[in-house]
């Protein structure tokens, strides 16, 4: 395709954009295949104490009415 000489950077920022995300493509495809294979421990666990989390939905009645639970380490 023959772009007009205003155009050709345009053409070259979108050609660099187009280069970048199929990179960070792989990227992202490399490290979740090695973090499968590696089989490493997670570093951080997320413990929740809030209902909405927990059940996957909001709760019914929206009010101050949850269970405080309290973590350990």
């Amino acid at each position: 395709i023959i772009y007009p000489d205003f155009l050709i950077p345009w053409n070259n920022l979108s050609s660099l954009g187009s280069i970048s995300t199929t990179l960070f493509m792989f990227m992202f495809m490399f490290t979740t295949i090695e973090m499968k294979l590696s089989k490493r421990k997670l570093i951080h666990i997320i413990k929740s104490n809030n209902m909405e989390w927990k059940m996957n939905q909001p709760i019914n009645n929206h009010s101050m009415k949850e269970n405080n639970f309290m973590f350990n380490k």
